[in-house]
């Protein structure tokens, strides 16, 4: 099988610290305390994207870093909107 990874900008990140202080707040974490992107779509190759995918981070218009993405789980806003949260490994390389 192969494996997927995913390109999303860094909207409002000026570095990788900026990305790496975000994901340290509590807005940016799962109850399990794990790092996550919350997306309006699924991904629609989603197997591949578990077989080691990751999350290439776009900051400043330049590809910067990436994150191992672990899985994805199902969250519905407050606005009752089914969404993807892409659940990441804390390390940034």
């Amino acid at each position: 099988m192969n494996t997927v990874h995913l390109v999303k900008l860094s909207v409002g990140t000026e570095s990788i610290e900026d990305l790496e202080l975000w994901h340290k707040t509590k807005r940016a974490q799962g109850p399990d305390g794990l790092p996550r992107h919350i997306t309006r779509m699924w991904p629609k190759r989603e197997a591949e994207v578990l077989n080691g995918g990751s999350i290439y981070w776009v900051i400043k218009g330049l590809i910067q870093c990436r994150q191992t993405i672990l899985r994805l789980d199902e969250v519905t806003g407050s606005d009752g909107i089914r969404r993807c949260a892409i659940v990441l490994d804390p390390t940034l390389v």
